[in-house]
């Protein structure tokens, strides 16, 4: 609750102002929750990537659909380090290289590069870090019309909206913490077919525990309740672990969002 009256200040001068609209022609703006350590891109297929908690900052708007292209509103928000194979690092320029796109809805987004930056840099890997504050813009054709985001609501979404945002989720410490943790071991799953018994058995203590040493006790506490329950559900059937996992996650955020929604519009 006291996350709540923290918001209101951010919120009381505009709650009113914003309302609700039908969906429009853009998707939602999205805020990037900051991320707690370091998180290594893996790389399959020419591809290296991860997937990055998120929210939505706009509820009026369209949700966006898999595979949404967006760009950050302030790249220096977005750190990108190439490893070399001494252990040495390097900062990349993350406008050169980076793409954003929504995963799941609105609750998640892949990062991804070119598997070319690695050898155009001489690095071995790399890891991205993601510090308090940063938008997602969908990018989107050239035709505008009366539902096309405007200029004023950019800055509304990358500015107010996204530090009442910041109160409520990214500074939530329970359920924001939880996500990351599965959100990391979403990543250290197969994205296509169902992961060996080996993986399944050890994503907890070879993934879950080394992030969740740095976060709540709580929030460790949910990741782990979860885990546990999607490995006993996607024992047998269709589903898989990376898919069980996936819904968790989005179930915490929703909370989350629907809180940070509420004061919105209330201001309370």
């Amino acid at each position: 609750m006291h996350k709540l009256i923290l918001a209101a200040a951010f919120t009381a001068s505009f709650a009113i102002s914003i309302g609700v609209t039908p969906a429009s022609a853009d998707p939602q703006m999205l805020g990037i929750v900051q991320t707690v350590s370091a998180v290594p891109l893996h790389c399959s297929n020419g591809e290296c990537g991860a997937e990055l908690t998120s929210i939505c900052l706009q509820e009026e708007r369209v949700r966006p659909m898999p595979g949404q292209a967006y760009f950050p509103h302030d790249p220096n928000t977005v750190g990108l380090t190439g490893i070399r194979r001494d252990g040495s690092r390097i900062a990349i320029l993350v406008e050169d290289v980076l793409k954003f796109s929504s995963a799941r809805g609105y609750s998640s987004v892949r990062v991804s590069l070119s598997k070319d930056v690695l050898r155009q840099y001489d690095v071995a890997s790399v890891e991205l870090s993601i510090d308090e504050g940063l938008t997602l813009i969908p990018e989107t054709g050239p035709a505008v019309n009366a539902d096309s985001l405007t200029e004023g609501d950019i800055e509304l979404g990358a500015g107010r909206l996204r530090q009442t945002a910041t109160v409520i989720v990214d500074q939530e410490g329970d359920k924001a913490d939880a996500s990351q943790v599965l959100a990391r071991m979403i990543d250290n799953l197969p994205r296509h077919g169902r992961a060996n018994f080996e993986t399944r058995s050890e994503i907890w203590s070879t993934t879950g525990v080394p992030v969740a040493q740095s976060l709540s006790t709580r929030g460790s506490y949910r990741a782990r309740l979860a885990y546990n329950g999607c490995y006993r559900k996607t024992r047998f059937g269709d589903q898989t672990l990376r898919e069980c996992l996936g819904l968790a996650h989005d179930d915490l955020i929703q909370d989350l969002n629907d809180d940070y929604w509420e004061a919105v519009k209330t201001g309370t």
